[in-house]
């Protein structure tokens, strides 16, 4: 056992990298500190609807909590759950962690005489629609990291303290938090911000990380690259199952992450990363990367992309991995 502390089209070439920002707004993933894919394909193959109509007043029960995943690095986490007896869709734009709904419902205050509220910066942005089927039971999850939006808040918990007000409501869901919610959460002053500490069984998470190809998960995002066969991504049951051992890893060996994570899917383990680094731009150049690229997946909006570059193999799947306390799907 360790203690975890987490530090901070076929073969058609596309010499041109601006072809790549078109094609990304496809295959979904903009960050959310941040790699969350951006939705904008149609779906219609998988049979969901790319503008999918909002449900009024859709029902979800609210929790927040803070979370330190790093040293002196706080995080709002927030849990909603469908608690109703039937499925609920709730769409990607209206969650209460992203732009521009992150603004307004939390609130933070120096603990000093005046009560002095902190300065917050909202990061300016809109996301498209996306809508997101849970069952009874299941969750959506995201966060806000506190030390982006606040630039005082280290040098406020020094001095003073931090409280935290969240409110639960939202101009177009219906939030249901615990009775003794929205309570105030309080950094005490002079706090160290030490880490979270988890118990992570090491020799099982180094099978996990076999089981299911695991090549890297870059520093700082919550993103996983697999080396994985195209017979996989080209039969659904046996991505779900390669899936579900994903969610399997992220929830015993990366205890600081939310249920939104992402997967690159990739064919040779040489090329995998961002195209933003010089390496990934050298094989794209080339042709390579995109190739190799057969699929994304962001578990936030459930949605698979397989074989993201080729136009004629190119589609997309409505893929969920939850599974109920019982382990049934």
């Amino acid at each position: 056992m360790r203690l975890f502390e987490r530090a901070n089209p076929d073969g058609q070439q596309l010499t041109n990298l601006n072809v790549y920002a078109i094609a990304m707004k496809r295959i979904l993933w903009a960050a959310f500190v941040f790699f969350l894919w951006l939705p904008g394909i149609s779906s219609a193959s998988s049979g969901q609807a790319a503008e999918p109509e909002r449900e009024p007043g859709v029902s979800l029960a609210m929790d927040v909590f803070l979370r330190k995943p790093a040293n002196r690095v706080y995080e709002i986490h927030v849990h909603l759950t469908n608690h109703n007896p039937e499925p609920v869709t709730v769409n990607l734009r209206d969650l209460p962690w992203l732009p521009p709904n992150d603004a307004g419902w939390l609130s933070a205050f120096r603990m000093d005489a005046r009560n002095t509220p902190l300065q917050q910066d909202s990061f300016p942005g809109k996301f498209g629609s996306q809508g997101i089927r849970l069952v009874p039971g299941e969750s959506v999850q995201g966060r806000l990291v506190l030390n982006q939006r606040m630039p005082s808040l280290l040098e406020d918990v020094r001095l003073f303290g931090v409280r935290l007000e969240w409110e639960c409501v939202h101009p177009s869901l219906h939030f249901v938090c615990p009775q003794d919610a929205p309570r105030p959460i309080v950094i005490p002053k002079g706090d160290p911000g030490e880490p979270d500490v988890y118990a992570i069984d090491e020799p099982a998470c180094r099978q996990l990380e076999d089981a299911i190809g695991l090549i890297d998960i870059p520093q700082g995002h919550e993103v996983l690259f697999l080396r994985t066969m195209e017979s996989v991504m080209t039969e659904r049951a046996q991505v779900q199952a390669l899936l579900y051992q994903v969610d399997d890893y992220v929830r015993a060996c990366q205890p600081t992450w939310t249920n939104s994570w992402a997967v690159d899917f990739f064919a040779e383990e040489r090329v995998a990363g961002f195209l933003r680094e010089q390496e990934g731009r050298r094989y794209f150049e080339k042709g390579v990367w995109q190739q190799a690229n057969i699929g994304q997946y962001s578990s936030q909006i459930r949605t698979l992309y397989r074989f993201p570059w080729s136009r004629k193999k190119a589609d997309t799947v409505y893929l969920s991995v939850y599974r109920d306390r019982t382990g049934s799907r």
